[in-house]
């Protein structure tokens, strides 16, 4: 007897101009329900960095003039950053070539884009048209920590989604500066403090409140694994990313019933690094999320029919189904009360 696995799909915002394709967070098959958070305003955003005018009409947190780096990036280098990457990520975009796309991606946030492309078989006419829609960044703000392999921005795109990046330059990004996060909180984030014109970053390993940025990634995969009972705990259950979070744990068994079991499991993030700003009240952390989600029928004469995007990977009926998901997280570390998720987005990468 073969079990159906249909996926439970929510419309997924516009995201970089490519609403199906790149950074597109699909839901968990069967019952997972993830929040797809939007973006702030363009207001709201643009006050998290002090005030100031460039080329982008965007304020900043470091200066246009300035001479030499004094952080990771001058604002006039980061600048040129978000051009390369807007126009290599559009022309991979339209094309739907992960190899090039490589070449301004890495870590989670590439594996999660690349995903879409391999999936783009699977989208709705209307989707695949957007997928190939040009984005572009506007009213940029940069958050640039001193002598660092790594900036913050934020941007609009389009005039009306509004997102918050990191790029990187390390080994795992092969040398270059490369886009390694992509989120859309819905709330206005809480600004960044800025001192001599630079981003101030906090110590990974220092609790802030009840929890440690190291932590952060362990605490929300946690809300997967066990409901939050273990150091999921230590996050704001109220929360609304948190509700969802826990909603997709409490509903994981829903589709299949009793013919199977569903659980999570924490994986390795393909690019396992976590990024901090301090604010006024806390610090803010940036973070990498990965697990897998294992189905196994309860009898031996079931198999799972895999959903329409686990069969993108392997469509073989069988009584075990492994998908992998990957992505990244925003969350406030308060100094007084529990941390709260501001974003969060996965996407299906692999199913065996």
């Amino acid at each position: 007897m073969t079990i159906p696995n249909a996926e439970v799909l929510r419309p997924a915002p516009p995201v970089e101009g490519t609403p199906a394709m790149v950074h597109i967070l699909p839901t968990h098959r069967r019952s997972q329900r993830i929040t797809l958070l939007l973006a702030a305003t363009a207001a709201s955003l643009s006050a998290c960095g002090p005030s100031g005018t460039s080329a982008h009409d965007g304020p900043t947190g470091t200066p246009a003039t300035t001479a030499a780096p004094r952080g990771a990036v001058t604002r006039a280098e980061a600048d040129r950053i978000l051009d390369r990457y807007q126009e290599i990520n559009n022309k991979a975009n339209k094309a739907r070539d992960a190899g090039l796309l490589a070449t301004v991606e890495a870590g989670q946030l590439y594996a999660r884009s690349k995903a879409n492309y391999e999936q783009f078989d699977i989208l709705s006419a209307q989707e695949k048209k957007d997928a190939a829609t040009p984005f572009f960044f506007t009213r940029r703000t940069f958050y640039i920590p001193p002598a660092d392999n790594w900036f913050a921005a934020a941007a609009s795109t389009n005039g009306t989604n509004h997102t918050f990046m990191i790029f990187a330059k390390s080994a795992d990004t092969g040398g270059t500066w490369k886009k390694v996060v992509s989120l859309f909180p819905q709330q206005p984030l809480p600004a960044p403090q800025i001192k001599d014109d630079l981003a101030v970053p906090a110590d990974e390993g220092t609790p802030v409140g009840n929890l440690a940025p190291s932590g952060v990634t362990d605490a929300i995969e946690d809300l997967f694994t066990t409901g939050g009972t273990k150091d999921g705990s230590k996050l704001s259950h109220a929360n609304a990313s948190a509700k969802a979070i826990l909603k997709t744990y409490k509903e994981r068994r829903d589709h299949l019933g009793a013919k199977a079991t569903v659980n999570f499991f924490p994986i390795a993030p393909t690019h396992n690094k976590t990024y901090t700003l301090t604010t006024s009240f806390g610090v803010l952390v940036i973070t990498a999320l990965a697990h897998k989600e294992e189905s196994l029928v309860t009898n031996a004469g079931l198999q799972i029919s895999p959903s329409e995007r686990e069969a993108v990977y392997n469509k073989t009926p069988r009584s075990l189904v492994v998908d992998s998901f990957q992505g990244e997280a925003v969350v406030h570390l308060p100094r007084q009360g529990k941390p709260e998720i501001l974003d969060y987005r996965y996407a299906l990468v692999d199913s065996r």
